[in-house]
This record gives structure tokens, C-alpha cells and sequence, in this order.
């Protein structure tokens, strides 16, 4: 069913003033209330929408993965480390606003490390094309090490601003992953 204009404008803009008290506080202090005057729309619209400040930031969590699996879904297949390094920090840059909370100093990292392991299995697989004579415990902490490495790095690109380029970052992603993949 096709959402009225209003009703996408009003999500918007909850959406838009959510995103900027996430990178203020926590999620946990943040109130429906505070949400609503930052958006200039009343409770009961919001309350019209989500049954709270968790529904919202579930629903946004959910469309988050599914962006980044969307864009993710063919360069995984692909197989391509250096297509995927480019095409997550694409993405990562064409949702600039959004990644901006959800890597700011008061996000879940559960989140992240909980979209991160969608791709668990599918890495492992590419890399074992590369590698098929590592064992599956050894890829397994490989993926460990390099998930925790590049949410680091990619954390640190957002919060100072994405200064470099998506380019940059998804050739130092990837030398980071070859670099790994040979020391094994």
C-alpha cells in the first residue's frame, strides 16, 4: 500500500530529528516528547506511527540492513573483495545522515555487529575460494578479526567526517583483507 504524502514527510522529519539526538544521546534517554518538539509534529502523530521510541529505531534498523544487503547482494555473489569493500562504503556514503547515528558515539554496537554477521557466511565462502586450504575455525576468526577491523575503520571514516574518499577506503579495506588472507 502506497503511503500517503503527509504520512511520508511526518516519518521524515521523526526520522531526521531521531537521527540528530541519536548522535546527542543514547537511545534509551531519548524521550517521545523531545523527539516530537524537535520534529514539530504532536505525540499523538507520532503515537499514530510507533508504539515508541524502539519501534522507530527498530523499523529504522531494519531498513538499514536491508539497504545495505540490497546494494550488497549481487558483489557478494560476485565474489569480489574489492566490489564489496567499494560498494559498503558507497552505501555508507549515500546514507550519510543515517550511518552518521548509527556509528556516532551513542549507538548500538550490537547493531552493527549484528548486520556485519549477515555477511558471515558469504565472506567466509569468498575467501575460501582464495584459501581452500585453511581450516573453517581459522576463517572463521579471520572474519572475526576483519568485521571488528573494518567496523573500526569505517566507524572512524564517519565520525571524522568521510574525508576520504569511499575509493580510499574500500582499497584499504582490501589490502587489509589480502594482507590477512597471506599471512594465513
Amino acid at each position: 500500500m502506497k503511503q500517503d504524502h503527509r504520512v511520508r514527510l511526518t516519518k521524515m522529519m521523526l526520522r531526521d530529528s531521531f537521527f540528530d539526538l541519536m548522535q546527542e544521546k543514547p537511545v534509551s534517554k531519548i524521550t517521545v516528547k523531545e523527539l516530537c518538539d524537535r520534529a514539530g509534529v504532536n505525540r499523538a502523530t507520532f503515537y499514530s506511527h510507533y508504539a515508541d521510541i524502539y519501534a522507530l529505531y527498530e523499523e529504522i534498523e531494519r531498513e538499514l540492513a536491508q539497504t545495505i544487503m540490497h546494494s550488497l547482494k549481487n558483489t557478494i555473489e560476485g565474489g569480489s573483495l574489492e566490489a564489496f569493500s567499494k560498494d559498503i562504503c558507497t552505501t555508507i556514503a549515500r546514507n550519510e545522515k543515517l550511518c552518521m547515528a548509527f556509528f556516532g558515539e551513542y549507538s548500538d554496537p550490537e547493531l552493527l555487529l549484528r548486520i556485519v554477521d549477515t555477511f558471515r557466511e558469504r565472506s567466509i565462502a569468498m575467501w575460501r575460494r582464495v584459501k581452500p586450504d585453511l581450516a573453517a575455525d581459522e576463517l572463521d576468526r579471520f572474519y572475526t578479526f576483519m568485521a571488528n577491523g573494518c567496523l573500526a575503520v569505517i566507524r572512524s571514516w564517519v565520525q571524522t567526517g568521510m574525508r576520504e574518499s569511499t575509493d580510499d577506503i574500500a582499497r584499504f579495506i582490501e589490502k587489509m583483507a589480502d594482507s590477512g588472507l597471506a599471512a594465513l
